[in-house]
């Protein structure tokens, strides 16, 4: 048996191909399996899965924060079997709970196995789906196959009482409301899903309480999903962990998923500011009104001028803070959109409210309710308009992963205004973009090693370095490194650094990251 540590996560990969059967050295499935005080049921979980899976090169991880008997189970079933292997966490390792569980299970099996499976130990979800589950996978080229208790053909009569089935509905529309990602499945609470670990790769999950399922969907929007429906069924022994707790802990991770990635809840950030408009609006005209005694029709200007100008900047600051701007002028040239882009929405608003204010009723409470209504065709229309048009992602015209290799590393370099880009061919760790390897320091190379080996793209800044001038300036050596894969493995490194007073920032790294992810064929 092997006593395995949570490793890093891997870079991010994407290639769709369907996998019939594991690559040289790759397991076909991993199960991980969190495990607290559930001694009695995982001798039982252990021989339905090997009866379910038979013929299937699987192997199972448990991932144990247990204070009972568990992980001596464990360990003497895996002496039986050396497809079974146990990490067992103690004191602030077990922080997080069943969320972190999960993840260090899945960074344990990151480039040693194709899919990974999560499920509980409970019994609650059979192990007879996984099976199932594996085969809509590679049949299907899902990059998550969800089992759902929500869909045609499941169900959750599994949950104890009408209490804890209310809180798992209601959890389930909060999370589909808030965040579109979690509409790909009728249960995106499930604690029961397969994942392509290609698909999932590099992403840095910080998944609090329960919910990690929704944090890799919002965390990869572009994933595709799948469901097949099971039954939730009613615990058999041991003591369900959910309660008090880890409903505040969803709820905080519903906000935290709000508030740090950028693309979650994107149209509720939008009406967030909208709001916050509002109240600039209000204030400007009632201080130009009277305190300046200005006439109300110019407040009123100055009050929708001043109002469009703030939701710009804290559009641009908070709900597409991910979206790049190309240059100053063009950060300009958004903003002044926003003024056309805004009239329109206010268009929208009143071609909604003024026909039913006069054509059905005037009376309280009809034109209340008619400008409401206004309002939200007035923040849909603007909304939409202002992602299509004035947040419209600014990418690169000559980023093509078919022109030569000379191009494409110049593009980059031009793009992200860095000193050096490199192509690197792995293995041998040569750059195909410029056949003179002499540009590539010893550091370079050992940051590029250093991705290979963990498959983790990589932000490095170090420094700083004082300019001889009077007036100095800190100066940062940053390094971008960012792993290219195909079918399950590294084939080159887009490497990119520069020496300069201003560091790489997260959006160029996820730009990046987003090129490198189609890159593979200038590495074939």
């Amino acid at each position: 048996m092997r006593e395995e540590d949570p490793t890093s996560a891997t870079g991010r990969v994407k290639d769709h191909q369907a996998v019939d059967e594991a690559a040289p050295g790759f397991t076909l499935l991993t199960l991980v399996v969190p495990t607290r005080n559930e001694a009695a049921n995982v001798s039982t979980l252990v021989r339905r899965l090997r009866e379910s899976l038979a013929g299937v090169d699987f192997r199972v991880i448990f991932v144990d924060d247990s204070t009972d008997e568990t992980p001596s189970i464990v360990r003497s079933l895996a002496e039986e079997d050396a497809r079974l292997s146990l990490i067992h966490r103690e004191g602030p390792d077990r922080e997080g709970g069943l969320s972190t569980a999960v993840t260090a299970g899945i960074d344990a099996v990151s480039g040693q196995s194709i899919f990974t499976c999560v499920m509980d130990a409970d019994l609650q979800h059979p192990p007879e789906k996984v099976r199932e589950m594996l085969e809509t996978a590679q049949r299907s080229d899902a990059d998550v196959v969800v089992a759902s208790r929500y869909a045609r053909g499941g169900s959750y009569e599994g949950l104890s009482g009408p209490v804890r089935r209310a809180v798992s509905v209601g959890s389930k529309w909060l999370a589909r409301i808030l965040f579109k990602e979690a509409r790909k499945t009728t249960d995106p609470m499930t604690g029961f899903f397969l994942v392509r670990n290609e698909a999932v790769s590099g992403i840095q999950f910080r998944p609090t309480g329960f919910k990690v399922l929704l944090e890799i969907l919002v965390c990869a929007p572009e994933l595709r999903v799948v469901e097949v429906p099971f039954s939730f069924r009613g615990r058999e022994d041991g003591v369900s962990k959910a309660g008090l707790r880890q409903g505040v802990e969803y709820l905080a991770h519903i906000a935290s998923l709000f508030w740090y990635v950028p693309s979650a809840g994107r149209f509720w950030k939008f009406a967030l500011v909208g709001a916050s408009g509002v109240l600039v609006n209000m204030v400007t005209l009632i201080f130009l009104a009277e305190y300046v005694d200005a006439h109300k029709v110019i407040a009123w200007m100055f009050a929708v001028g001043l109002s469009i100008m703030s939701n710009f900047l804290l559009n641009n600051a908070f709900t597409w803070r991910d979206v790049r701007h190309s240059s100053r002028i063009h950060f300009l040239l958004r903003g002044a959109l926003a003024y056309p882009v805004a009239i329109m929405g206010i268009g929208a608003n009143f071609a909604v409210y003024y026909p039913l204010l006069k054509y059905v009723s005037d009376a309280f409470p009809f034109y209340a309710i008619f400008n409401l209504l206004g309002i939200i065709a007035g923040t849909s229309v603007n909304f939409i308009l202002s992602s299509r048009l004035v947040f419209r992602p600014s990418l690169p015209k000559h980023l093509d992963p078919e022109a030569p290799p000379k191009q494409i590393s110049e593009d980059i370099r031009r793009e992200l205004k860095a000193d050096l880009v490199a192509l690197i061919q792995v293995p041998g760790l040569y750059p195909i973009s410029d056949p003179t390897p002499r540009h590539l320091t010893e550091e370079d190379l050992s940051l590029v090693e250093l991705v290979t080996r963990t498959q983790q793209p990589t932000l490095a800044v170090t420094g700083p370095r004082r300019l001889p001038q009077a007036r100095t300036n800190t100066r940062w050596i940053n390094s971008l490194a960012i792993p290219v894969s195909a079918s399950g493995r590294i084939v080159g490194v887009v490497y990119a650094t520069r020496t300069s007073a201003e560091p790489f920032t997260e959006v160029d790294f996820h730009w990046l990251t987003a090129y490198a992810s189609t890159a593979a064929p200038i590495f074939s």
